[in-house]
């Protein structure tokens, strides 16, 4: 038997209450939308207070908990940055090179790591917003949405527990289809890109590849990247030389769920020959190369249609393909899948299995981290007792889950490109 300790015990009690809720919720969105489209700057600001605030309040203020996982990790980097200390260099970061600096300016106000929680929410809300403020069709109304993302429980945790930064990338989407309709559009896109990589992380580059086979202009695309690109790379060569490579490190660590975690028992031998950095490049490979032939064969749809569905697709498949993966890189593209994908009706059946997804994601690095200290199972009889099992048989679960939800979103896409095909409206209208 899993003898669970009981902060363990209480993290699962609430994301399986917030889970409930959800359903709740979504099973009377006919009912409770009307109510809350009535309010919906309340019922916006009322989640947001409710989900990320009151919780802020009582891990940090009422029980004194200090941030752990990666907000520790943010605030030594922001204080280091705030003194002035060369990114790279002199302090360690698995993120773009402005990064840090972006972060520490919270601390001019508050100097504690609580306050890069505060930041992360902060940063979250304005997103969620702009997403609810853009994505408005549909027989529900959109403030549903907005309150099941808050009130999903992957979400809460990232948040309130963890301080999570990769929502920012769909910000960055967002504002890319805002640009000004025009001949520089494809310019713009590649200069905001090219911002984006310095801003958050090198992991863009995944997704602005594939970005490539969908933009109206493929070479003004480009021209914008290099433009930020050539000169910001010259720069960190010239200040740190070789070490901004530094975030490339971070793919070197193995993570679960994902293809090659739960297949290590079978072919576990094989790799141990071959170092987990080979295995990432076939990742990333079959990540780009998969997104990217789905960008093209659908480009057609246009730039503003496809772009929301070709982000989710493309981080749905990195979390499958990469073994540096996490199951936590399921928020990357949370927003996005529920506002675009998980609100339309073909896709809404996916519902409970999502919410059992959410669930899991948060059970699954209890198992792995506490009680399994991380362990790769390498061979089938490295699973030996009943906390290894539970661990493996819910990477499964949630690897499956992956593959379904792949298969929705792919099928989100197919419907839009016949859609687009049977309206007949011309690509040139939608790219720009």
């Amino acid at each position: 038997m899993i003898s669970f300790d009981t902060t363990s015990i209480v993290k699962v009690v609430i994301v399986v209450g917030l889970a409930l809720a959800c359903w709740l919720l979504f099973a009377n969105r006919y009912r409770l939308g009307p109510v809350l489209q009535r309010h919906e700057r309340a019922a916006t600001y009322l989640s947001f207070v409710l989900l990320r605030l009151v919780p802020f309040l009582c891990v940090y203020v009422l029980l004194n908990q200090e941030p752990r996982s990666d907000v520790d990790f943010f605030y030594r980097k922001a204080e280091a940055a705030l003194q002035g200390k060369l990114v790279y260099r002199d302090f360690l970061s698995y993120h773009a090179p402005l990064f840090g600096y972006l972060i520490s300016l919270p601390l001019l106000l508050w100097h504690n790591a609580r306050v890069l929680i505060l930041l992360m929410s902060v940063m979250e809300l304005i997103i969620a917003k702009a997403t609810l403020r853009r994505y408005r069709d549909g027989d529900v109304a959109p403030v549903v949405w907005f309150v099941l993302y808050y009130l999903l429980p992957l979400p809460f945790v990232a948040m309130v527990l963890s301080g999570e930064e990769d929502i920012w990338m769909w910000g960055f989407c967002l504002m890319s289809l805002a640009l000004p309709q025009g001949r520089k559009f494809s310019f713009r896109l590649g200069v905001l890109w090219g911002v984006g990589m310095l801003v958050i992380k090198f992991m863009l580059i995944v997704f602005l590849i594939p970005l490539f086979f969908i933009v109206p202009n493929r070479l003004h695309y480009v021209a914008g990247l290099l433009l930020i690109g050539v000169p910001s790379l010259a720069i960190l060569y010239g200040l740190v030389g070789l070490d901004f490579l530094m975030p490339i490190q971070h793919s070197s660590l193995p993570m679960t769920p994902n293809a090659v975690s739960i297949l290590r028992p079978i072919l576990g031998t094989y790799f141990e020959q071959v170092p987990l950095t080979y295995l990432n490049w076939i990742g990333l490979v079959a990540t780009i190369g998969g997104a990217s032939y789905v960008g093209n064969r659908y480009r057609s749809v246009g730039y503003r249609r496809l772009l929301p569905l070709l982000y989710v697709f493309t981080f749905a498949l990195f979390m499958i393909c990469l073994p540096s993966s996490p199951g936590f890189y399921l928020f990357t593209h949370t927003l996005p899948l529920v506002f675009v994908i998980l609100s339309t009706p073909a896709a809404r059946r996916a519902w409970p299995i999502f919410l059992v997804l959410n669930v899991l994601t948060i059970v699954q690095p209890i198992l792995s981290v506490i009680y399994n200290h991380q362990e790769l199972f390498n061979s089938w009889s490295s699973i030996n007792g009943s906390s290894e099992w539970a661990d493996y048989l819910i990477q499964c679960i949630e690897v499956g889950i992956f593959l379904y939800l792949l298969q929705v979103i792919l099928g989100q896409i197919r419907a839009v490109a016949e859609q687009e095909h049977v309206t007949e409206v011309p690509s040139s209208i939608s790219l720009t």
